[in-house]
């Protein structure tokens, strides 16, 4: 689907199955500037390994990036917002959101992301670099599920009868964001190269909130 303004066209897809699983290209310049941010907090007084599940060597925090990345996640956000709407069917959510938490991992050989979800409201990943080595390792997987390198996010009990798992191998640019509660998990590899991923979580405010859970949420009154 494309959303189109004055400035730019953009492209984005879903995928069909249980919750809102978005996807989004981001610019290459954009990629640079993320890798860049990355690369500023590479050291281990950004050391994030204690706050995540993750079995990889360098996870980094990138909140002292905030500034700089905010406000070009933000964008992307709004065209969420503009799909999740059209999905919803007549939503109202808005990109109305703070960062609570922003983290860049540098993963290496057989390294690996176990099935996990996160506390907030929404979370996202960005892939600013996925080395050719690792996207070959995949094509050769002969495997049923994805490859190496791959992420895999998860909902419900499993029916065969049902859509129940996403599994998609990232390329450079790619942007995904989907609830935070939802199962997700990263696929070891062997190649000896570095796999860059960005993630962040976002609290909405009092309204996209509502929005986002409906009457179900606990701030809502008859």
């Amino acid at each position: 689907m494309k959303i189109e303004d004055k400035k730019t066209v953009k492209q984005y897809n879903f995928f069909h199955w249980g919750p809102f699983l978005f996807h989004v290209k981001v610019t290459p310049e954009e990629c640079d500037i993320v890798k860049q941010a990355a690369t500023r907090c590479r050291n281990k007084n950004f050391d994030y390994q204690s706050k995540l599940a993750g079995h990889i060597h360098e996870e980094y925090d990138l909140g002292s990036e905030a500034y700089t990345l905010a406000p070009m996640f933000k964008k992307y956000f709004e065209i969420y917002c503009i799909g999740f709407n059209k999905w919803k069917g007549g939503g109202t959510m808005k990109p109305n959101f703070d960062f609570v938490a922003l983290w860049v991992n540098f993963m290496k050989a057989n390294e690996f992301n176990p099935p996990h979800d996160h506390n907030a409201d929404l979370s996202f990943v960005f892939y600013p670099h996925i080395p050719k080595k690792i996207t070959e390792e995949c094509k050769n997987f002969k495997g049923t599920m994805r490859g190496p390198g791959g992420i895999g996010w998860f909902y419900g009990e499993g029916n065969h009868q049902c859509i129940s798992v996403v599994h998609q191998m990232p390329e450079d640019g790619d942007l995904y964001i989907f609830p935070s509660n939802l199962k997700h998990w990263v696929f070891p590899f062997k190649s000896n190269a570095t796999r860059i991923s960005v993630s962040g979580n976002v609290l909405l405010d009092e309204d996209s909130r509502f929005s986002y859970y409906g009457k179900e949420y606990k701030g809502y009154e008859k």
